[in-house]
């Protein structure tokens, strides 16, 4: 059996700024996990240009019902001018997800 789990998908261009982020959403209590990955490559278009940099990236768990206030957060805190969040709505194993939902305080 499994229970609903969010996840939301975030990338910044350097680790202070990745950690900066993981730290601020497991302090504000929306979040119960921020996972940061080493530095990989993006490609994207921007500035009708292709662009090529290196990005951090951040898979925050969070309950289902904190998704919105982890988009407003992100959205206040994040350096990007066009922020990526990307929200996942997954499952999860039931002592994971109790365990998610126990960690962020109540709305």
């Amino acid at each position: 059996m499994d229970r609903p789990i969010g996840i939301i998908l975030t990338s910044v261009d350097d680790a202070s700024t990745a950690k900066k982020l993981a730290r601020g959403l497991i302090e504000a209590g929306i979040a119960a996990c921020v996972q940061v990955s080493a530095a990989g490559t993006s490609f994207y278009q921007w500035d009708n240009a292709v662009q090529e940099d290196a990005e951090y990236y951040l898979s925050i768990k969070a309950p289902p019902d904190r998704r919105n206030e982890i988009i407003e957060w992100l959205a206040r805190q994040h350096p990007y001018e066009v922020p990526e969040i990307v929200v996942l709505e997954g499952h999860a194993a039931i002592a994971y997800a109790q365990w998610v939902s126990s960690t962020c305080q109540a709305p």
